[in-house]
């Protein structure tokens, strides 16, 4: 986890981005507002090599991508959380109906992932290379996020521990990340 002094730092650096892009946002340029946007680097490097082979590993998917399952789960909100609530996320299973999903993320161009949910929900995917001998194994659930969250110490806080027990408690050794 970072450092909290990397976070304190931070932490007036996306205040005081709010107060400039809140009338960028509200006149809808959104790409003026995030051009200036303070992003956040944390110290050192944030990676761990597996100490196994990805043949013998078994890994987690976490997408971006704001997918929510008809009649199970809540739709996410479309927008983007400028406050202090810690993003949530939703578990689908690798079996999943793909008539089943919607997208609640308005931030991307949909039509890819509406052709093959494989663009950024890669279930199919990853079976194929368990099955191909490629990955040890995969989770049975993939964490799905939405993808524009502004505010990123409450994620960095609060959600990504949530998703990371959540692995332990699957054997997860190595996550894949799916940016949307």
């Amino acid at each position: 986890m970072p450092d909290a002094a990397t976070l304190a730092d931070w932490r007036p650096k996306f205040q005081n981005w709010t107060r400039e892009a809140m009338p960028l946002l509200q006149k809808g340029k959104p790409k003026d507002a995030f051009a200036i946007y303070p992003w956040y680097q944390t110290e050192g490097d944030p990676f761990v090599r597996i100490t196994k082979p990805a043949t013998e590993a078994r890994f987690g998917l976490v997408t971006t991508g704001g997918y929510s399952i008809e009649g199970l789960h809540e739709p996410f909100t479309g927008l983007p959380d400028f406050g202090g609530t810690p993003p949530d996320f939703h578990l689908i299973g690798l079996d999943v109906d793909p008539a089943t999903l919607r997208i609640d993320h308005m931030g991307y161009d949909h039509r890819f992932a509406k052709e093959d949910h494989n663009a950024n929900l890669p279930t199919d995917r990853l079976k194929e290379m368990v099955d191909n001998g490629e990955l040890g194994s995969v989770a049975e659930e993939t964490v799905v996020l939405m993808g524009l969250v502004p505010n990123v110490e409450p994620l960095i806080n609060e959600t990504i521990p949530r998703i990371v027990e959540r692995f332990r408690s699957d054997s997860v050794e190595a996550a894949l990340l799916v940016p949307s």
